[in-house]
């Protein structure tokens, strides 16, 4: 007699007792697993924290890497409306009397007007010359003026001029500028005629008429005389870049420069700053909580002691500035018992008000100076294929691994249910059995001759 339900022939309850006992097994090692996947998630996680805490700092130091930035300048003109001006490191600070006389102008020439701007002009080609450099463009018999201005614009030799319809009371004319301002680039056109006359009746003699003669740009500063083909002049202070807008003969504006040294101490502060808040995740991210009995994510783990390490050897390294071994520590910053930098302000500020070449050398000497080799160090970290990347995909085999375990065990553990199963449904169909033959005995031996029944 077949069973149709488990437990029917010995009355337990089978599915409960095999669920318990596939439980029993498979517990332990899912909270193994469990576990695992837990510390590999705070793992890739600290590691995330660790690299932007790392990104953060190198956007610190790359403050301290230029010398530009370092060694910045305020400028300042007033309320001048003849000129701007931008200053680099190497501008001397001080006061300058700038005073515009001229401007420099681009020489500008055109040809004839005509009624109708649309209709061909002649055939033939044009001869065009700036500061001694030529070129030529053909014109076609049904070429318009607006044509004739593409061809010249386009011409992949064109020397500088760019060409322009432009229409007045007058009527519609081409109009030829030089692309560069003074009195080197004057523009010459020159008319040649394949067919008719109308390319010589509109650009030729007396037909080329100027709009505006070239000049020079015409300034003095603290009364010296300076002249220049350009309105931007990059030669009259050294590290000063002066942008003409107006010119007033005898009107004089003051140009004052001053080191910035507000920002580049702030700019080192700021160092101090992403340095210390670097270390402090560090100590986070590899702490031991003892009251709790609980290791953070990196607690031991060789990047952290190696990163560290080198962190706080770079910080006590010397550079040789003019010569000189110097440290960070002429600057007036050291470190506390902690590991983290500390500013002694007023050594700070004298070596940025007094010594901004000390400054310079320590931190932005190329290759050698300490934001450079900070950046180095970060870099090996963070870049791509770098220190934590390279960590970060040996976590991500593992976690591909712990995947697999899981799979290959709830397999094995389907298994041990299914087996469990046939077993006691087995166990279940003999007591079946069993049962049926007993009370058939036992209705055999009652049904027997002198039986008496109670």
């Amino acid at each position: 007699m077949a069973l149709t339900a488990t437990g029917i022939g010995s009355g337990l309850d089978i599915s409960n007792i095999v669920s318990v006992l596939v439980n029993a097994e498979k517990q332990p090692k899912e909270a193994l697993f469990t576990k695992k996947e837990t510390q590999l998630n705070a793992k890739v996680s600290a590691m995330g924290t660790l690299k932007s805490g790392l990104s953060n700092f190198q956007d610190a130091i790359k403050k301290l890497q230029s010398g530009e930035l370092l060694n910045s300048r305020i400028v300042s003109t007033g309320d001048s409306a003849f000129f701007t001006a931008k200053a680099d490191q190497y501008a001397q600070p001080g006061n300058y009397s700038v005073e515009v006389e001229q401007l420099a102008l681009s020489h500008k020439v055109a040809g004839a007007n005509v009624a109708d701007p649309t209709l061909a002009v002649g055939q033939g080609s044009l001869d065009l010359s700036v500061n001694g450099t030529s070129f030529s463009v053909a014109i076609d018999p049904a070429d318009s003026l607006s044509a004739i201005a593409s061809k010249i614009n386009n011409a992949s030799d064109n020397s500088g001029v760019t060409a322009t319809v432009i229409k007045s009371d007058a009527g519609s004319r081409l109009v030829f500028t030089a692309n560069d301002s003074g009195t080197d680039n004057q523009v010459s056109v020159s008319a040649v005629d394949s067919s008719g006359t109308g390319l010589s009746d509109m650009f030729n003699g007396a037909n080329l008429e100027t709009l505006q003669s070239a000049a020079n740009s015409i300034i003095y500063v603290d009364g010296q005389k300076l002249t220049s083909q350009s309105n931007t002049i990059d030669d009259a202070i050294t590290g000063v870049s002066l942008s003409l807008t107006k010119a007033d003969i005898g009107a004089t504006s003051t140009l004052s420069i001053k080191q910035d040294t507000d920002s580049v101490k702030k700019n080192i502060e700021g160092f101090v700053e992403a340095y210390n808040t670097l270390i402090s995740s560090i100590d986070k991210l590899s702490s031991y909580d003892v009251d709790k009995d609980k290791a953070s994510a990196l607690q031991g783990d060789s990047i952290i002691r190696s990163l560290e390490s080198q962190l706080r050897k770079t910080v006590s390294e010397r550079v040789s500035v003019d010569g000189v071994e110097s440290a960070l520590y002429e600057l007036g910053i050291s470190t506390d018992n902690e590991g983290k930098l500390k500013i002694d302000d007023t050594r700070l500020t004298d070596a940025v008000n007094n010594n901004m070449s000390l400054v310079e050398g320590v931190f932005s000497t190329s290759d050698t100076g300490l934001a450079y080799k900070f950046d180095e160090l970060a870099k090996s970290y963070t870049k791509s294929g770098g220190v934590i990347d390279n960590r970060n995909n040996s976590y991500t085999e593992e976690t591909k691994r712990l995947t697999d375990q899981r799979e290959v065990f709830s397999a094995k553990m389907e298994q041990l249910q299914s087996r469990l199963l046939k077993q006691f449904n087995a166990m279940d169909l003999i007591v079946a059995q069993l049962n049926q033959q007993s009370s058939g005995l036992a209705d055999r031996l009652n049904s027997l001759p002198g039986v008496v029944r109670a």
